[in-house]
C-alpha cells in the first residue's frame, strides 16, 4: 500500500466508523440486517479496521526493529573498540619485550658503570611491562562484556525479525 493509501484508508475508516455509528436507530437496524449493500459496507468498514490495526502494529514492528538495529551497531562499535585498543596494548607490550630483550643483551656487553643504569632502565621497562599487561587483562574483561552484550543485542534484533516476518506473514493472509 502507498503512502497516500494509508491515511486515505484510516481516514474512511474513521468516517465510516462515526457515521454508522451515531446516525443509526432501532428501525435502521433492522433494515440494515435485510439490506445486503448496508451488510457489504459493513463488512467493507471491518476490513479497513483490521487493516488499520495491521498497519499500525506493523509500523511498530518495523519501528522497534530499527530502533534495535542501532542498538546492535552501537554494541558492535564498543566491540570494534575493545578489539582496537587490545590490538594496540599488545603492539605496545611487544615493542617492550623486544626493548628489554635489546637492553638485556646490551647489559651483557657493558662495563659496571653503565650496567647499573641499564639494569635501572630495564626494571623500569618491567614495570611497563607489568602495566601493559594489567590493561590488556582489563581491555579484555571489557572486551568480553561488550561481546556479551553484542550477542544479547543481535538476538534481539532476531526476535523482532520473526516477529515482523510473522506479522508480514499474518497480513498476506488477511489481505487478498
Amino acid at each position: 500500500m502507498g503512502k497516500m493509501a494509508c491515511p486515505l484508508v484510516v481516514a474512511a475508516a474513521m468516517a465510516i466508523g462515526t457515521a454508522d455509528g451515531r446516525a443509526q436507530t432501532a428501525a435502521a437496524d433492522d433494515r440494515a440486517a435485510n439490506d445486503p449493500l448496508l451488510r457489504e459496507v459493513r463488512l467493507l468498514r471491518q476490513a479497513v479496521d483490521r487493516l488499520t490495526l495491521f498497519t499500525l502494529r506493523s509500523h511498530l514492528a518495523v519501528t522497534r526493529l530499527v530502533a534495535q538495529q542501532l542498538r546492535v551497531a552501537r554494541e558492535q562499535d564498543a566491540v570494534d573498540r575493545a578489539q582496537a585498543a587490545i590490538a594496540d596494548a599488545d603492539r605496545d607490550q611487544g615493542r617492550t619485550h623486544a626493548t628489554i630483550a635489546r637492553l638485556s643483551r646490551q647489559l651483557d656487553n657493558v662495563v659496571e658503570e653503565p650496567r647499573s643504569e641499564l639494569r635501572r632502565e630495564v626494571e623500569s621497562l618491567r614495570g611497563e611491562l607489568e602495566a601493559h599487561d594489567r590493561q590488556i587483562e582489563l581491555l579484555r574483561a571489557r572486551l568480553s562484556m561488550a561481546e556479551q552484550s553484542l550477542r544479547t543485542e543481535q538476538q534481539s534484533y532476531q526476535q523482532l525479525e520473526a516477529a515482523l516476518l510473522a506479522l508480514d506473514r499474518e497480513l498476506q493472509r488477511q489481505v487478498p
